[in-house]
């Protein structure tokens, strides 16, 4: 079930237990009015039978839905409870005065169905499925229509245009009660609306949900309250990016000696970790690839400081990485878990890139692919963060880092791809 299928189910379940409640009162009322409103007493004897019978059944279905299960058979014996009180009423009535034989059809058109239609298809409503009230309206609309075909087809009927005689006497007018055919079936409408409204507002709202969550698996809380702010944050453009590789030495290796369940808690707990670090200096993460971690900083908005927080971010990956390992129990140092990261700082191409069907927020473009390789040189080198000259150059503003930290240059390295060597630095 999804998140906002789950919600819903919660929602119907608390409507459908106050549409029960509601019944259950407005069976109670109905009974005590007639106690002291009515024709017969035969008329009041079965009246309290059938709300006898109908709170019972109320109380049962308030107990089946306890736990958000049979919502829909609850749901739809509830309607049939509705429309059964919607024709037993006015026969009730009916009958106490005389029935067909003694009293002209004419006296169904001036009970108080209307006035009782309204609170059950207001009830209904409660239980925030749009059809039930609409139900609800055709079967009175029903009722009504056979009422008003009864009324227009009986000789004893006398048609009339005064009000008074329409309301103290058998004399209708026949558009005043059409009327309330149009009223009550307009309020249906609109019931059913409302409720369709709102069941939209919530899948709405968790899909926004959804959405959030998702975006803050990859942006730092800083950047997403800047994404909701600018709705085309993710319009396709070419801007400077810091791109950072980060990627487990030898974990191939290590993965096929452990069982499957220990590989993926380990990966998450190192991502988990990983993470938390990433985020602290406002890194956005492109994307999973393994046990590796591509990182950018400049996306989806770049600060004047990306190369300044993305060599912390590499700093804090490192000493997280060190805790970690600590945390893991490894005597032997030489068994510790080691990373490599590879940095560099350049021109990519940013947007949502994919199909239809998929799209992914990413970078592309030469500044990745050589991030990438920078990073594969780390074990070869000997070394845990690997950055590009660009990058060193850029970090030369920031006296802290020149002048406080021993950035080395380890000289001209052969990268795969790249016709000239690159200059590569560490710290």
């Amino acid at each position: 079930m999804s998140k906002s299928e789950l919600l819903l189910n919660t929602k119907e379940t608390k409507g459908l237990r106050i549409t029960f409640i509601f019944r259950i009162i407005l069976l109670i009322s109905t009974t005590t009015g007639h106690f002291f409103s009515y024709h017969s007493i035969g008329e009041v004897i079965r009246v309290g039978i059938v709300s006898s019978f109908f709170t019972l059944g109320s109380f049962y279905m308030l107990f089946l839905i306890r736990n958000g299960k049979n919502l829909k058979l609850a749901g739809y014996l509830g309607l049939l409870a509705d429309i059964f009180i919607l024709c037993f009423m006015p026969y009730n009535w009916y009958v106490s005065v005389g029935f067909i034989e003694n009293v002209p059809p004419s006296y169904l058109l001036k009970t108080s169905l209307p006035a009782i239609v309204i609170p059950i298809v207001t009830i209904s409503s409660l239980a925030i499925r749009p059809f039930y009230p609409l139900i609800l309206t055709i079967a009175f609309d029903a009722i009504w229509l056979f009422f008003l075909y009864l009324v227009t087809n009986d000789p004893r009927t006398v048609i009339t245009e005064d009000f008074v005689e329409n309301m103290f006497s058998s004399a209708v007018i026949p558009s005043f009660y059409f009327m309330y055919l149009i009223t009550i079936t307009s309020s249906g409408a609109i019931l059913s609306f409302l409720c369709y409204s709102y069941r939209k507002s919530i899948h709405d709202a968790v899909v926004l949900e959804v959405q959030n969550s998702q975006l803050e698996r990859y942006f730092s809380p800083n950047v997403l309250s800047q994404i909701k702010e600018v709705e085309s944050i993710f319009q396709a453009k070419k801007s400077k990016v810091v791109v950072l590789f980060s990627d487990i030495r030898n974990f191939t290796a290590m993965s096929e000696k452990e069982s499957p369940e220990y590989v993926v808690q380990f990966l998450r707990d190192y991502h988990s970790r990983m993470v938390k670090v990433i985020y602290e200096y406002g890194g956005t993460i492109d994307k999973f690839i393994g046990d590796g971690i591509m990182v950018t900083f400049g996306t989806p908005v770049s600060q004047p400081d990306d190369c300044k927080r993305a060599l912390l971010c590499a700093l804090g990956m490192r000493t997280a990485l060190h805790q970690f390992n600590k945390d893991l129990q490894i005597q032997d140092k030489d068994n510790w878990i080691r990373q490599g990261i590879g940095i560099h700082y350049g021109d990519v191409i940013s947007g949502n890139i994919g199909s239809e069907s998929r799209l992914e927020y990413t970078v592309i473009g030469d500044t990745v692919n050589l991030a990438s390789r920078i990073e594969s040189k780390c074990k070869e080198l000997s070394k845990d963060i690997l950055f590009s000259e660009t990058f060193a150059q850029e970090l030369t503003s920031f006296h802290s880092f020149s002048e406080a930290n021993s950035i080395q240059k380890l000289g001209e390295i052969e990268i795969r791809g790249k016709l000239e060597p690159v200059s590569l630095f560490t710290i």
